[in-house]
């Protein structure tokens, strides 16, 4: 998964998500609760292999409502064309508009 596609799914910008990566920046549980969903990896986990305490950590499986499925989609839709990147924004719309009826 590219940098921007973790920043995009997390709501952090794509500078912090580079920082991280190159070690220019700890992590912090703030910033592990935000990504770990994108990643498909517990929040718990993540704290642990970041190197830090677990006790800060949601005692929750899943903090966010479908979180897992979330991450997969967002891996999925880093690796599409602009062509099914639009066709995919346009189904999740009209999949959206549905549920409000």
């Amino acid at each position: 998964m590219s940098p921007r596609a973790v920043s995009r799914a997390s709501a952090r910008a794509e500078s912090t998500i580079l920082q991280l990566l190159d070690g220019n920046i700890p992590p912090s549980p703030e910033i592990v609760k935000d990504i770990a969903p994108v990643l498909q990896i517990s929040e718990t986990d993540l704290l642990i292999i970041a190197g830090l305490a677990t006790r800060q950590a949601v005692s929750t499986a899943n903090p966010y409502r479908n979180s897992t499925e979330i991450g997969e989609l967002v891996s999925i839709a880093s690796s599409l064309t602009d062509e099914k990147m639009r066709r995919l924004i346009d189904t999740a719309r009209s999949l959206k508009s549905e549920n409000h009826r």
